[in-house]
């Protein structure tokens, strides 16, 4: 009897675990589909919407991502480009990264770059229609972010960021 509540047991951790995993290989393929060779330039439209604003931040501009970095260019409403790379993100001609931003920094990398590999150690992934979704691991990041959207079907298109705090952002990207 107790072989056969062992063995029960195990066959049901076993099938949760290949769900998972079947879950996760489905979002890897998806990402992959997603992903476009480096370097790529794209125009970029992006709603903020904060909890307690009645309308979203609307900002619009370009974004030129290499290996090593991402340059965002925000043309809309006001002039201003930020360096991002994995030291952390940079003001325009700035020395010095605006603080805290190191870890943001490389979660922007790994998501407009397509790292996969980045993306399954830091996020539970999994496939909704034709968006990724990235849950996060760890609970610090948990603590801030719900989950992230990366949808499209032969290249990313949509990004969606759904916050703890009910904010949530949506960047709309398209080729120039």
């Amino acid at each position: 009897m107790m072989r056969l509540l062992v063995a029960t047991v195990f066959f049901m951790v076993s099938a949760v675990t290949s769900a998972e995993d079947d879950n996760s290989l489905k979002a890897l393929s998806a990402l992959e589909k997603q992903s476009e060779p480096l370097p790529l330039s794209l125009d970029f439209h992006q709603k903020k919407q904060l909890s307690g604003l009645p309308r979203p931040l609307v900002s619009s501009g370009q974004l030129d991502i290499s290996m090593d970095e991402i340059i965002w260019t925000t043309e809309q409403p006001q002039q201003q480009e930020l360096t991002i790379n994995r030291q952390g993100i940079f003001e325009q001609g700035g020395a010095e990264s605006i603080s805290g931003s190191d870890t943001i920094a490389q979660l922007l990398l790994a998501i407009l770059q397509q790292d996969e590999a980045v993306l399954k150690q830091q996020f539970n992934l999994s496939v909704e229609q034709d968006c990724v979704v990235m849950v996060p691991k760890a609970d610090a990041l948990a603590s801030v972010i719900e989950k992230i959207h990366s949808c499209g079907d032969d290249r990313v298109e949509l990004v969606e960021l759904f916050e703890q705090n009910g904010n949530t952002t949506r960047i709309e990207l398209s080729q120039r």
